[in-house]
């Protein structure tokens, strides 16, 4: 039977909704739609098998990047494509056949630039994703991709938490790059290794937005080997004229008593905000259970974090079944949840109540409405 899942993605984020399907090892299509901006992504027995964002694909990121490097003519496409239709075989064989790229070279770029595609869409904190098991994964002949869910979300995660750093380091994008030395070998340093190539053909300094047009990687993998290289010595950054280190290191020798007084007060300081912000949110959480049942259900920051696995279950619930569940009981089917996993930690309710295409959930005094029984 076909199953199909759908809902916001500021109420079920990216991860949960990949996780979610893995645990269930379903395969089918996961659509995500922002704004003016469509993706695609193939999912295999849970893990991740292809992957399109507004047409942009493996094979069409290679494509272009062999045509902006000059590793390759329009012309010389033109003909690639041709063959390849004939032949009824990918773009990236043809290629490989034509030695515009080695078969390794194929291998490397296929992950690369696939993990860096999916990373892309885990920025996408509005929109919608819907889920459907009786449409077919999307494949491009020969590419081959086989991406581990469970990977691909930490690191999904891991380049949310460091992009700020890597843009704070590098300044912007009009920073101009330069080879300083090379690494005694770069067969080391993986396929990444490009950049200091594609610097190596230069002999003048290139822009970060220029050096994106030469390698075939997305921009948090340029941003965070240009700031490792940078950090080895292998690259020089320069911004208006003017050299600049992108790490600058704290010392650890300075006036020992000033630096010990300086971090007590800090503590102090922290401890006196979180006692603040504990205060505020204790204030902010019983103003808000008074409040009448929201639009999309959920009741400020707080029972949004302490009732998801509550909504985990409903929307389980709904992926197996099809439909909305008309109690909260229902969900001991689907996935077992405890008397207190039912109940907010203040003590009240939840209220639940199905509506078509949504439901709403909030939290209510214990004796402000009869408890849901047992279906």
């Amino acid at each position: 039977m076909a199953q199909a899942l759908n809902g916001q993605l500021r109420d079920f984020s990216l991860p949960d909704v990949l996780q979610f399907i893995l645990q269930q090892r379903k395969s089918g299509r996961l659509t995500l739609t922002y704004h003016h901006e469509k993706a695609e992504v193939g999912i295999s027995r849970g893990n991740i098998s292809h992957v399109d964002i507004d047409g942009r694909n493996v094979e069409t990121v290679i494509r272009d990047w062999l045509l902006s490097c000059g590793r390759m003519t329009p012309e010389e496409l033109t003909g690639v494509e041709s063959v390849s239709r004939s032949m009824d075989r990918s773009i990236l064989e043809t290629l490989v056949a034509k030695k515009f790229i080695t078969a390794e070279e194929r291998a490397d770029w296929i992950q690369i630039v696939a993990e860096d595609l999916i990373c892309d869409l885990f920025q996408w904190q509005e929109g919608a994703y819907e889920f459907n098991t009786d449409v077919p994964s999307s494949t491009i002949r020969g590419v081959g991709i086989n991406l581990s869910t469970e990977m691909i979300t930490m690191e999904g995660m891991r380049r949310l938490d460091e992009w700020p750093r890597l843009r704070d380091r590098l300044g912007s994008p009009g920073v101009q790059v330069s080879l300083a030395q090379l690494p005694q070998s770069l067969a080391e340093l993986g396929p990444e290794s490009l950049i200091l190539r594609q610097l190596e053909q230069n002999s003048s300094a290139i822009t970060l937005d220029e050096l994106e047009r030469r390698v075939p990687f997305g921009k948090f993998r340029l941003y965070d080997t240009i700031v490792a290289y940078a950090d080895d010595g292998y690259v020089t950054l320069r911004q208006d004229g003017k050299t600049f280190d992108s790490h600058v290191p704290i010392s650890l020798e300075a006036d020992t008593p000033r630096s010990s007084s300086t971090v007590a007060l800090l503590a102090m300081g922290a401890g006196l905000m979180v006692a603040a912000l504990l205060v505020n949110w204790m204030m902010t959480a019983a103003i808000g259970h008074l409040a009448s049942v929201p639009e999309r259900g959920f009741i400020g920051a707080e029972s949004r974090f302490e009732s998801i696995k509550l909504h985990t279950a409903i929307q389980r619930y709904r992926f197996e079944t099809g439909e909305w569940p008309t109690g909260l009981d229902k969900l001991r089917t689907s996935v077992p949840l405890t008397r207190g996993e039912r109940n907010s930690t203040l003590g009240m309710e939840y209220g639940y109540r199905a509506r078509g295409t949504r439901y709403d959930i909030w939290l209510r005094e214990e004796s402000s409405e009869p408890r849901n029984k047992q279906p």
